[in-house]
């Protein structure tokens, strides 16, 4: 998912800038990096980026009232309560970033439990003290939910390929 690495760079590069100054430089930066078009607009409720590659069509939004992506897998856990803070849907598949106030401990047990009966195995695992992640597979297809503490309280990465 190099799209996600390359957009969120871009958007670190440009902090500080005036809006228009933004939209247009990482515009700019991700047509260079991907060969195809973008779109980007902020907001003060956040920003949306839209655009194609010959891979695909490609979107990201961050912010307040953020949606969890139209087609997003219906066999993926997203842990209640939360809120979306940032969603993009690249050719590759999705990502999610959540924010909980509730323990990880019973976030982590509860997205183990879930995958399960939803029928994803298991891949792997990593606690690192305050940081976690979980790697599913499931018909092709990969999961990986990252647990990670933030200042607004336990934030979930969940990143799945749909190949």
């Amino acid at each position: 998912m190099r799209y996600l690495l390359c957009v969120s760079c871009l958007i670190l590069l440009v902090v500080g800038c005036g809006k228009e100054v933004q939209e247009a430089a990482v515009e700019k930066k991700i047509e260079e990096a991907t060969g195809g078009e973008a779109d980007v607009d902020f907001s003060d409720d956040g920003m949306k980026i839209t655009g194609e590659t010959k891979e695909g069509e490609y979107a990201i939004t961050a912010g307040e009232e953020i949606e969890i992506p139209e087609g997003f897998p219906s066999d993926v856990f997203i842990y209640r309560p939360s809120e979306a803070v940032m969603a993009m849907k690249v050719p590759e598949g999705y990502s999610v970033t959540l924010i909980t106030q509730d323990d990880k401990a019973e976030v982590v047990e509860a997205y183990k439990r879930e995958m399960q009966e939803e029928g994803w195995s298991e891949e792997g695992s990593m606690n690192m003290g305050s940081h976690s992640m979980l790697m599913y597979e499931k018909d092709g297809r990969d999961a990986n939910i990252n647990f990670v503490p933030s200042d607004k309280g336990l934030q979930i990465n969940v990143i799945v390929s749909t190949d």
